[in-house]
């Protein structure tokens, strides 16, 4: 059974509104997959807004930005595991496939019931492998830190899908793990948070 997919075009907006980049990807339809999985499933946890307070109070309190990163492509990084074979039929129109053939899928693909799960398994195992060194909070599954660098502050960060916040009390803890991640992981890293989950940031600090 092959389950339908389609193009999807989207512009994505600045905080202001403003257009700021045009995107397209392939999603499949997932309403049309033949396996019944359960929620638990399909279950990925993601970052609560009283997290989000906290770990800007943590970064406030320590004169500290908050730094944002967004991993690119993030569905799509994550292997299918062999006992999920999926078969996917190409969109209408797609000019690299010929009539009558369909894909057999490798990686999870935007759409699919539990492409945010492969997509949490594999974000939380590179956090906490250990080339990077944090560790999953135990009362929030969104919520890591750790000492990455010896002797110095730790890292602190909250991820919600495939947007992430991050800081330490210092620079070089964030630099090293900018540079850590990014062996791993296709990432875009964003500077000071501006806007996140709907909260726009405006950082000012008093001598």
């Amino acid at each position: 059974h092959a389950i339908p997919s389609m193009a999807v075009f989207t512009v994505k907006m600045d905080s202001l509104g403003r257009p700021l980049r045009a995107k397209s990807r392939i999603v499949v339809l997932g309403n049309k997959d033949p396996v019944a999985w359960s929620k638990a499933d399909c279950y990925a946890p993601v970052a609560s807004l009283p997290i989000v307070r906290l770990l800007t109070a943590l970064a406030v309190n320590s004169k500290r930005t908050l730094k944002q990163g967004d991993c690119k492509n993030a569905f799509v990084q994550a292997d299918l595991p062999p006992e999920e074979e999926t078969v996917v039929r190409p969109p209408t129109g797609c000019p690299f496939t010929p009539p009558g053939c369909y894909w057999r899928l490798k990686k999870s693909l935007y759409g699919l019931r539990r492409a945010p799960r492969h997509w949490y398994q594999l974000i939380t195992t590179i956090l906490e492998s250990p080339e990077i060194g944090l560790k999953r909070c135990r009362n929030d599954s969104c919520l890591f830190l750790g000492e990455i660098l010896p002797g110095k502050p730790p890292l602190y960060l909250v991820l919600y899908v495939d947007d992430f916040l991050y800081f330490s009390p210092d620079g070089d803890v964030e630099k090293h793990f900018e540079l850590s991640l990014s062996k791993k992981v296709k990432v875009d890293f964003m500077g000071d948070a501006e806007f996140f989950l709907g909260i726009k940031f405006d950082w000012v600090f008093s001598e």
